[in-house]
């Protein structure tokens, strides 16, 4: 998956991101996933410009 590709999918995941009232902790680790996800994107795209 190309990193827009992979950046549209995170788009759509921050748009649906909502708190959720029966399970307070889910949306924390769903921002921490999403987090985490763009830093890997973002490490990515780095070594891609060291090399490139």
């Amino acid at each position: 998956m190309t990193p827009a590709t992979r950046l549209a999918a995170i788009t759509h995941r921050v748009s649906r991101l909502r708190p959720d009232w029966r399970d307070h902790e889910r949306y924390f680790e769903e921002r921490s996933e999403i987090e985490r996800e763009l830093r890997l994107i973002v490490n990515e795209l780095k070594r891609g410009e060291r090399h490139g």
